[in-house]
């Protein structure tokens, strides 16, 4: 081969290597993760988004995205799931909230509709958006059809998950879960954000047509320790109850009530899970078994 020709072929070898992946026409089965842009406008930021695509799946199979704690161990909740996903031949994703890009609590699980000094942020910032974007990105990815996906999400997950449904539900949303959130934003103005709707945008016609969403509160019967390590004490949230459980039950009966007095339709309804605690691994089991009707 003559030495010009040896030079091109690579050059040509090098330049490929640095070009980015293609997509994937038939995605790994089994567990991985991609990247993507989470679209936050100002404050975009490539995010990890861990998935397991079991070999059951099929293009209309069951999608269901998974909120993780404040631990932020989205592949630990991916793995939680992964018996389940096989089961019943769902796609699972897990979308990371890393720390760095969402900063504590208000950027992450209160979705950022405040900056720190309490002005309004635009909304092409809040953090429940990046859901639809994770599901976009996913149906590209895995070919898939499906036109909604099931949200579940555990302790700070779950306060994730009540706050999307509260103020930015998508028509993408199928069934949400909310399993043993911390606390709550209650559906009552006279307590501020984050415990109440006090100083937020939402509207009567808002809250009517978040009680129209499919809601399951998901409750341990167990997570009953008033002194877990954890758990936000507080005023605000003592006065929801003194432990998940009873915060649980407190938030379900505030919205019932609020719900009645509006006169409007209340599609959310309260699992109580005999004898588990504060664990994603036994929340997510009753969550599947509840999701898709399995034993």
């Amino acid at each position: 081969m003559r030495l010009d020709r040896v030079s091109t072929v690579l050059v040509a070898m090098v330049v490929q290597s640095t070009l980015p992946a293609p997509a994937l026409s038939e995605p790994v089965i089994g567990a991985g993760a991609f990247h993507m842009d989470d679209g936050r406008g100002q404050l975009a930021a490539s995010m990890r988004v861990f998935y397991f695509r079991p070999d059951s799946f099929k293009p209309d199979g069951p999608i269901v995205i998974v909120i993780h704690g404040m631990g932020r161990t989205a592949a630990r909740y991916r793995d939680y799931w992964e018996e389940a996903s096989d089961r019943y031949g769902a796609l699972v994703l897990v979308p990371e909230f890393t720390r760095e890009n969402y900063r504590g609590s208000r950027q992450f699980n209160m979705g950022n509709l405040f900056n720190r000094d309490g002005s309004a942020t635009p909304r092409s910032e809040w953090s429940f958006p990046v859901i639809d974007r994770v599901f976009h990105a996913a149906k590209k990815r895995f070919a898939a059809s499906r036109s909604k996906f099931h949200l579940f999400g555990h302790s700070a997950g779950a306060q994730f998950v009540h706050r999307m449904v509260l103020f930015a539900p998508t028509p993408h949303m199928g069934r949400a879960i909310a399993a043993n959130a911390g606390w709550y934003t209650l559906p009552i103005q006279m307590e501020r954000f984050p415990y109440g709707l006090g100083e937020t945008s939402l509207s009567v016609a808002g809250l009517k047509k978040a009680f129209a969403r499919r809601l399951t509160i998901m409750l341990g019967t167990d997570d009953n320790d008033p002194n877990h390590r954890s758990l936000r004490r507080t005023d605000e949230a003592m006065r929801q109850g003194p432990h998940r459980l009873a915060r649980g039950h407190y938030f379900f009966k505030s919205a019932t009530d609020v719900a009645q007095r509006l006169g409007t339709t209340f599609a959310w309804d309260l699992r109580d899970i005999p004898g588990v605690s504060h664990r994603g691994s036994r929340m997510t089991s009753a969550a599947a078994r509840y999701l898709f009707g399995g034993p």
